[in-house]
């Protein structure tokens, strides 16, 4: 982050882990300064599964950290007279486990009635409710087991051709199904996907594909009710790219937090869809070993991020 106070993520790979990233994680307290030369965007569709469009190293990556320039004396002077909010957003971004949230610096909370303003790509804010949109709906899909890639048609485990990698794969279970985001402007449809979906489940995709696909049977979902209601939740979204002949706005749930210290009052029920009828479906996302999960992008090693 520099004096703009817009975060972003960088994601350091292979030898950058052992060394730059050393080094960096020895002085995260001290704030260091780096100036990164030949990096990259990161993006979907790369190597990484970072749903965040970030930056992240490349085999001709240099970093120099705490360089000798007067760019980076200035944004040291700058660091001392915010030190303070710094040390804030530095508690307010990191789990309990050591992984990082991509949240704002400073509260921008936007309300649902304001999300079908957001530009594709945003990340923003909200304060809201969140509850099951439906207790029939599925709970578990098939996917390719390489890129993830969602096979909706089969209900049975099996090898095919996966369109999207271009490869045979197999199918594997993938958790996901659709949540409701409230306030007193609003609402709106989203699907909840992977690690957030099986932490709210409190079962495992395996576990869920048994029970829907094989035993049919049907999911216990009181304990999903009981762990929602009557709870008012932060949560970082952001609105996804579009098929230009996908009439479907698409939003993806990067974090969700219960706001601590807050007088519920029930929501009003003048609200209205602020989605049109249409449903928002959420990306590929991660949760944090909590019983209120705040999500953070998966990674896979080798990667680490600073």
């Amino acid at each position: 982050m520099d004096k703009l106070k817009k975060p972003t993520k960088l994601t350091l790979w292979e030898d950058f882990i052992d060394h730059e990233g050393v080094k960096l994680f020895k002085q995260l307290h001290d704030y260091p300064i780096i100036l990164a030369r030949r990096i990259a965007k990161s993006s979907p569709g790369k190597r990484t599964s970072n749903r965040f469009i970030g930056l992240t190293s490349k085999f001709n990556t240099t970093i120099e950290i705490n360089p000798p320039y007067p760019q980076a004396a200035e944004l040291r002077t700058w660091i001392k007279t915010i030190e303070a909010k710094l040390f804030a957003y530095k508690m307010k971004s990191t789990t309990p486990i050591g992984s990082t949230m991509l949240i704002p610096f400073e509260d921008d909370i936007i309300s649902v009635a304001n999300i079908q303003a957001q530009p594709p790509g945003q990340i923003f804010n909200i304060e809201a409710e969140l509850c099951l949109a439906s207790k029939e709906q599925l709970f578990s899909v098939l996917a390719c087991s390489n890129c993830k890639q969602l096979f909706t048609r089969y209900n049975v485990r099996r090898e095919i051709y996966c369109t999207s990698c271009h490869r045979s794969t197999h199918l594997i279970p993938r958790c996901q199904f659709e949540v409701t985001v409230k306030d007193n402007s609003g609402f709106a449809t989203a699907i909840v996907s992977d690690e957030i979906a099986e932490k709210m489940l409190h079962l495992t995709s395996e576990e869920i594909y048994e029970i829907c696909f094989v035993k049919k049977g049907t999911l216990s979902l009181q304990n999903v009710e009981d762990q929602l209601n009557g709870k008012i939740f932060n949560i970082q979204m952001k609105k996804l790219f579009t098929k230009k002949l996908d009439a479907t706005q698409k939003l993806s749930i990067l974090s969700y937090m219960e706001k601590e210290d807050v007088v519920h009052e029930p929501m009003a029920s003048t609200t209205v869809n602020v989605t049109e009828g249409k449903k928002r479906t959420i990306e590929h996302v991660n949760s944090r070993e909590k019983e209120y999960p705040s999500i953070a992008n998966k990674s896979n090693p080798p990667m680490k991020k600073n």
